[in-house]
């Protein structure tokens, strides 16, 4: 009934804000996060997720984040249909996040929309 998602993980990109449309700021960056269990042949899996961080989030992300970073990102799933010929459409998923909690040595730090 609801439509959010939360991840930890580590950036693996550097941050990079860019504008786009109205001047509106955007974060595009790549989450790794492991899963929480070990596969038949005894390893941990790593799935790696595409996540938008739009306006006061991406400025935070600007200032504080950089790639190695361990991150809790919570957000919302944004789907889109975009037509690839006539007729034809391809279905794809955006994460678009909404609060991000930091973690590090000093301690954590929350950032989230106001």
């Amino acid at each position: 009934m609801y439509n959010y998602f939360m991840l930890i993980g580590r950036i693996c990109t550097d941050i990079e804000i860019r504008e786009v449309g109205d001047g509106k700021r955007v974060v595009n960056m790549i989450l790794a996060v492991n899963r929480d269990f070990k596969n038949l042949d005894g390893t941990i899996t790593t799935d790696f997720f595409r996540i938008s961080l739009w306006e006061f989030l991406a400025d935070i992300a600007n200032d504080c984040l950089k790639k190695g970073k361990m991150v809790g990102i919570k957000g919302r799933l944004h789907p889109k249909k975009e037509m690839i010929e006539e007729g034809k459409y391809f279905h794809t998923t955006d994460l678009i996040g909404e609060k991000i909690v930091f973690f590090d040595s000093n301690g954590n730090s929350i950032g989230e929309k106001p």
